[in-house]
């Protein structure tokens, strides 16, 4: 029973914020217009500062893993191919096929997996993770845009230069790296500015969580429901499984294979549903991914940290 808690108590806060979110703008609390600019003080701001953060405080050098690193790269795109391999056998509606593979495989690791391993390993979790967002995003990004272009209208294609402009100018992607250089660089930011680096950080979470739950949308249900509930599950049961399985085969460690855990079975990105809105791909499938990934992975974390308990994974 103590292990069950635990569990609870790791994963519930997190969600009963994004519930709080979505209560708060059904109740009309918060408006859409609140939502817009919370979301881009998170993107924009809150989370890249807290990354920084992070990084900045991190012994770099002895965090460089190069086989935790390389299963992370590896696993990500061994599963972004494995899921485009069963859609483009089984799923015979094209437009649909990119909402598909993007959402299946691309993890809302940065608003809602990065809070979660900090609850679960505590702060000594945060310069991995961040390590974690330094390689996975770039991938997340890259291969969302190819997939969505390939099954999308040709008017929307992107070219080489402009996906790399796009993942060069991602503001978590520079928060990470900037902190990397100013922690290498031996350079020691006074203590007012670090003061309120950790303010900034303090607010990330909370409001990331809560624009995420008030943008969520529950609407009604059509044909192609079968295709994001296909997709959910893989996203949050099947990838995190054989990923973890695969790394205790490999003989990674507790809280290695607790970041693998999060990293799969996170739910669907909400990026995921913009970039598939904005690039003429199926929206619903690629929006309603997102909703149910996001209500079963509420389930599956806190199953699989269970398990982690059980069986002294993590202690």
């Amino acid at each position: 029973m103590s292990d069950l808690i635990f569990s609870l108590n790791v994963v519930m806060p997190l969600f009963l914020m994004l519930f709080i979110g979505y209560m708060l703008k059904r109740a009309a609390f918060i408006s859409d217009a609140f939502l817009h600019i919370g979301n881009k003080m998170v993107f924009y701001i809150l989370l890249p500062v807290a990354l920084f953060n992070n990084m900045y405080m991190a012994d770099i050098q002895a965090l460089f893993d190069l086989p935790f690193i390389l299963f992370l790269v590896g696993s990500t795109i061994g599963a972004f191919f494995l899921i485009w391999l069963m859609t483009a056998l089984f799923v015979k509606d094209t437009l649909a096929r990119g909402a598909i593979v993007q959402g299946a495989f691309r993890s809302n690791f940065v608003f809602l997996g990065f809070p979660l391993l900090i609850n679960l390993l505590g702060e000594a979790a945060a310069a991995p993770a961040a390590l974690v967002i330094a390689f996975i995003i770039p991938l997340y990004n890259i291969f969302s845009t190819f997939i969505l272009v390939l099954y999308g209208p040709s008017e929307k294609m992107l070219g080489p230069a402009q996906i790399a402009f796009t993942v060069i100018k991602n503001p978590f992607i520079i928060g990470i790296m900037l902190g990397a250089l100013v922690s290498l660089s031996g350079i020691r930011l006074p203590i007012m500015i670090t003061g309120t680096t950790r303010y900034i950080q303090n607010m990330a979470t909370p409001m990331a969580l809560l624009c995420l739950g008030g943008g969520m949308r529950f609407e009604g249900f059509n044909a192609k429901f079968k295709y994001a509930m296909a997709a959910s599950i893989v996203k949050v049961i099947i990838f995190p499984a054989a990923t973890v399985g695969l790394g205790l085969l490999l003989g990674f460690g507790g809280n290695e294979l607790a970041i693998f855990l999060v990293l799969a079975g996170a739910p669907s990105a909400i990026a995921g549903y913009t970039m598939a809105k904005l690039m003429g791909g199926d929206e619903y499938v690629a929006g309603s991914i997102v909703v149910i990934s996001t209500l079963l992975s509420a389930f599956t974390l806190t199953f699989g940290i269970y398990l982690f308990r059980v069986f002294e994974v993590l202690l």
